[in-house]
């Protein structure tokens, strides 16, 4: 055989060799990556799957005052046992946020066995009535919660109010049951009449009392400064008139004049 055809086979082996090399490589690679993989998912089956960060404590923290605790866990959806990387948090918080009376609320992962979830209620401060229901609303005039048999029925109620007066109703709320005399009386009803203004009915007695159009805070402020006279005398009071200036009128066995500088006069027997 010639030295030239010698050469040829030589470097036919030699190619050979160096694709059996690289398939060696790319095979090897391969390998790798697979058995990467197959790493991964068993990592991917003892997180999310495994009980090693299952749900074994589920804490509900917040001032809960209308909703309980267990159903607050109820409404999140999440059971112990589940996997905490299996749990979708944004849908826990919208879970959440479906119940009325939850204003905020806040889901965390607390490796390795524990969901915490903070709720915070609205706070009512009134009940309105629109359209012939009723609505629990905050502070903020809000209506958040459509009032059912079963809620509490503590509430004082503003009637004869639109939307664009809840601001000024819930400040005459607000100055009369942090008067002396609001406290003293309670409220279980505040209207608001287009002639008559605002008047309250008490829970003590109860009593109407009409505060009128022009400044009901003022008029809250003269029903506090004459709150002695007023029971005074004793007996059932019917009704009382403060819608004028320095002057409250009230009605039980008689009609009575309390004037600026707090004298009590009979008029009239009824």
């Amino acid at each position: 055989m010639s030295i030239f055809l010698e050469r040829q086979k030589v470097k036919k082996r030699r190619a050979i060799a160096k694709s059996f090399r690289a398939v060696e490589r790319i095979l090897l690679s391969l390998a790798v990556i697979l058995g990467g993989l197959a790493v991964l998912y068993g990592v991917y089956l003892l997180v999310f799957l495994g009980p090693i960060f299952s749900v074994g404590e589920i804490v509900v923290e917040g001032k809960l005052e209308h909703i309980s605790t267990p159903a607050v866990v109820e409404l999140s959806g999440v059971k112990e046992g589940q996997t905490l990387f299996g749990i979708d948090v944004e849908a826990v918080h919208d879970n959440l946020r479906s119940n009325p009376w939850v204003s905020r609320a806040a889901v965390r992962r607390r490796l390795p066995h524990t969901l915490w979830m903070y709720v915070e209620e609205h706070q009512p401060v009134a009940v309105v009535e629109r359209e012939g229901k009723l609505y629990f609303i905050d502070r903020e005039g809000a209506a958040f919660k459509e009032m059912d048999p079963a809620d509490p029925k503590n509430l004082p109620v503003i009637t004869g109010v639109g939307a664009d007066g809840i601001g000024s109703a819930l400040s005459v709320l607000e100055a009369y049951t942090g008067s002396s005399f609001g406290q003293a009386w309670g409220i279980s009803e505040l209207h608001n009449d287009q002639v008559r203004g605002f008047s309250v009915i008490t829970e003590k007695g109860p009593v109407e009392i009409l505060l009128g159009q022009d400044a009901p805070s003022a008029r809250i402020d003269l029903l506090g400064k004459w709150q002695g006279v007023i029971g005074r005398r004793g007996g059932r009071i019917t009704y009382i008139i403060a819608n004028e200036e320095k002057r409250v009128v009230v009605g039980y066995k008689g009609t009575t004049n309390i004037n600026d500088e707090g004298s009590v006069t009979k008029d009239q027997n009824i």
